[in-house]
């Protein structure tokens, strides 16, 4: 019995975690690298190497599509802008995979989509990104 409290007691900071939604990380990928941060079901991604601001809708794959074996997918639409010559802004769409690292709060993803870009040299791009990000 002390064994069960103990092992709920430590489960206690990650679904609380979870249910609050709040969540920051870092991320390596193209056209952008930088920090993002999520509330919800909406995320912001500020790049830093080549600067940029990307705002998406996130939706979870295993609760649209009512498959729990399907909850680490999601998918994500919104809008990007990027400092470029070329390629500015556009709309965007993809899918991303999270997987937990260790018991704590912290997950690994990957995302790849595409980007439909409205500038002078108007067309989609594939582009995609993996990261760290913790759930506080």
């Amino acid at each position: 019995m002390k064994r069960i409290l103990v092992a709920l007691a430590l489960m206690l900071p990650a679904t609380s975690a979870f249910s609050q939604s709040f969540s920051a990380g870092v991320f390596l990928g193209t056209p952008m690298s930088g920090v993002t941060v999520s509330q919800a079901n909406l995320r912001l991604s500020v790049g830093l190497d080549n600067f940029g601001v990307a705002i998406d809708g996130l939706w979870n794959l295993g609760d649209w599509l009512v498959r729990p074996e399907l909850h680490p997918v999601y998918g994500y639409t919104g809008f990007q802008w990027v400092n470029d010559d070329v390629h500015e802004w556009g709309p965007r769409a993809g899918l991303g995979i999270a997987i937990p690292v260790g018991y704590g709060n912290a997950e690994f993803y990957g995302e790849a989509g595409s980007t439909w870009y409205w500038q002078e040299e108007a067309g989609f791009e594939l582009e995609g990104m993996i990261g760290l990000r913790m759930h506080f």
